[in-house]
């Protein structure tokens, strides 16, 4: 048909452009943060594009569903602009044809979302949470951006390296304060390098001096030395969740990074609220998708930004209540079957409702005036 065949195109394209442009705002933001976080010593810079993949994969769905009701709304809005939905109407066109091809342009769409956020997203946020408990473990000492202060993990740690360390290993200009043991010690090495010692890793110091001073006395206690070992060890706090039985891991463990189908056999509360995020995201994307139809002639005039801008807040409103049901599950408020009724069936209503007042359905046609679709109505041809 004609008009499947036009307007799929259409919204194709209109998807394919806001998609490019809604990708690259994420990246562009991503990349940003990411990049601060690496030069403030909270993330690895190795991991660098790693991370900014990952970030990427779990905001991906998200980009899609809006790219998705931009592209249906967008369409819809241009063909009302220019009386086109009264040529097909004159046609014969129904509006429930125009619904049925949304509905197979959204399905390939909807699915991926649904993969996306069901597989995807546990998993992006699995290896995230593992790439930063890695960087983690590392000593704090190799944390530490160079030219930049940083405090240790357990607080009672300052370092500094003016230097990087170099391919071998080398970092210049070491500055640590250590208040650990009761004292405040200052260490100043010119040099530093990472060496393997009996099993164990230590920081080798050259050239240097340490300044010892305890509280309520006057006098530091100065050590100069042409080489002093550290050992790593005693900079670092081991990870917590090291040692744990599985049980006690998953209890730990953060409801994102926990797979679907263990979601779908849990009862905690908080477990619960999680499956009805994820599986709100891929209703709300084909319900917004349907409700873009209606939405398109409530001012088919308004320019192109405005509407951009009332399909970012729809959108962004959709995802906060979605959100706000996933936090009454978790505090016992509602149900997963109430909260997926109470949201979504919700946004069923409204899309009914505007559906019914735009003229869109059979029996709201079936007046003394001939309703043309989209909400255009004038008097019966003769």
């Amino acid at each position: 048909m004609l008009l499947d065949t036009s307007l799929r195109r259409e919204m194709a394209r209109n998807f394919g452009g806001s998609f490019t442009v809604l990708f690259s705002v994420v990246i562009t933001i991503m990349l940003i943060r990411i990049l601060g976080q690496a030069s403030e010593g909270q993330a690895n810079p190795q991991d660098l594009f790693l991370l900014i993949g990952l970030a990427s994969l779990t905001y991906l769905q998200f980009i899609l569903g809006l790219a998705l009701f931009i592209a249906v709304l967008m369409s819809f809005s241009r063909m009302h602009r220019d009386s086109e939905i009264v040529i097909w109407a004159g046609a014969g066109v129904t509006p429930l044809q125009y619904f049925r091809i949304v509905l197979r342009f959204a399905a390939p769409v909807v699915l991926a979302i649904a993969a996306l956020t069901l597989l995807a997203w546990p998993w992006a946020n699995q290896q995230n949470a593992a790439l930063r408990e890695r960087f983690e473990q590392r000593s704090d000492l190799s944390r530490v951006a160079p030219g930049q202060f940083r405090e240790s993990s357990s607080g009672q740690r300052v370092f500094f390296i003016g230097k990087g360390a170099q391919a071998k290993g080398l970092a210049r200009d070491i500055f640590i304060r250590d208040q650990s043991s009761g004292q405040d010690v200052i260490t100043l090495a010119q040099s530093a390098t990472l060496q393997n010692l009996d099993g164990s890793r230590y920081l080798m110091l050259s050239n240097g001096h340490r300044y010892s001073h305890t509280a309520g006395e006057a006098n530091y206690q100065v050590t100069g030395f042409a080489q002093m070992g550290i050992r790593l060890s005693a900079l670092s706090t081991p990870a917590p969740a090291a040692g744990l039985s599985e049980a006690a891991r998953l209890a730990n463990t953060p409801s994102r990074e926990i797979s679907t189908p263990m979601l779908a056999m849990s009862h905690l509360p908080a477990w619960l609220g999680e499956l009805s995020w994820r599986l709100g995201v891929p209703l709300s994307s084909i319900l917004l998708a349907l409700m873009a139809v209606p939405l398109a002639a409530t001012n088919p005039r308004a320019g192109r930004a405005l509407q951009l801008i009332v399909a970012v807040l729809i959108y962004l409103a959709y995802i906060n209540f979605l959100n706000a049901a996933q936090g009454w599950i978790d505090q016992r408020k509602l149900s997963l079957a109430s909260a997926l009724l109470l949201i979504h069936g919700s946004a069923a209503v409204l899309l009914f409702v505007l559906a019914l007042r735009k003229g869109l359905l059979p029996w709201r046609r079936s007046r003394g005036s001939n309703l043309v679709a989209g909400g255009l109505q004038g008097p019966l041809a003769h």
